[in-house]
């Protein structure tokens, strides 16, 4: 080897030496993360409650300070106490409906057979399928003279309107969201029994408990942490549940179905109305950070990690 290439190889790995001690640094680690989560969710937040105060035309630009104007507008509103009370009902029975049925199935499919495995690759399949493609499916089983109808007709009962009816469009959407999301909870469920340790069973077969005491005193406690898991990301797509709103609805009829995430592209972007979208957004946000807040912070203490 020349000298010139020693020297060479030597400067070089200061250079590299450098460059891994800076690496090594927490806080440049964190940095790309850091900014990302500023551009694209801090600042968003933040320019979102600034707007909430103000009566803004995005395309002249100006922007005129109202105070609480927007907020007063929202809670005189019929129809936006309209909004949340659909809000609150869609969002009780996708948590406490859809999380029972999850459950349920996926203690039903705990097993490890061909049949089972094949029925939970079934059931998971419409969490791989667009929202949208979703909402035209059932839109064409929903119609007067769709599947729905026809089995009910051929069954003598009742007909209904479906997702058209005033009475009948929420509790529509409802079934299509718990349908759609079923699948991805029911493999969480099976996910998190499996986690149970087999020998906890044996010790309460040799204490000769029954199979309900044991769900309910061994398996339940247990999968706390999915339940938990589960409510939480649950009650955040609930707030936030607009596509399947927009295809099968535009929320109606008669404002039936309008949700709170759909009201705020309604104010926004239909009716120009960006101030007043903005305050509905805050409104959501303050509804989301609550129940996330009451779940990790009250819940949290009744699950069992170990």
């Amino acid at each position: 080897m020349q000298i010139s290439d020693h020297f060479e190889l030597k400067k070089r790995g200061k250079i590299y030496t450098a460059f891994n001690n800076l690496m090594k640094n927490a806080y440049v680690l964190i940095a790309p993360s850091m900014i990302t989560c500023f551009a694209l969710t801090i600042f968003p937040m933040c320019f979102a409650v600034y707007l909430s105060f103000h009566k803004w035309d995005p395309v002249s630009g100006r922007k005129k300070l109202v105070g609480f104007d927007n907020f007063r507008y929202l809670f005189k509103s019929p129809d936006f106490i309209k909004v949340i009370s659909n809000t609150l009902i869609f969002m009780f029975a996708i948590v406490f409906l859809g999380l029972l049925i999850k459950l349920v199935i996926g203690v039903f499919l705990n097993k490890r057979t061909p049949l089972h495995n094949f029925t939970q690759t079934v059931l998971f399949t419409p969490h791989i399928i667009s929202s949208v493609s979703i909402a035209v499916i059932f839109m064409g089983l929903m119609t007067p003279n769709g599947v729905f109808n026809t089995v009910l007709r051929a069954l003598h009962l009742p007909t209904s309107n479906w997702y058209l009816g005033r009475d009948s469009a929420l509790a529509s959407v409802i079934f299509v969201s718990i349908w759609q999301s079923c699948g991805y909870g029911v493999l969480l469920v099976i996910a998190g029994l499996r986690g149970i340790p087999e020998y906890i069973y044996e010790a309460a077969k040799l204490d000769r408990s029954s199979s309900l005491n044991t769900f309910i005193k061994i398996t339940i406690p247990l999968l706390s942490p999915t339940l938990l898991y589960m409510l939480v990301t649950t009650v955040c797509s609930a707030f936030t549940s607009f596509d399947t709103i927009k295809m099968m609805t535009d929320g109606g009829p008669d404002n039936a179905t309008n949700l709170i995430a759909y009201y705020v592209y309604q104010q926004g972007m239909m009716f120009n109305q960006y101030g007043r979208a903005m305050a509905a957004a805050v409104i959501l946000l303050i509804f989301t950070a609550t129940l996330s807040a009451v779940n990790f912070f009250v819940l949290d203490r009744k699950v069992y990690y170990k």
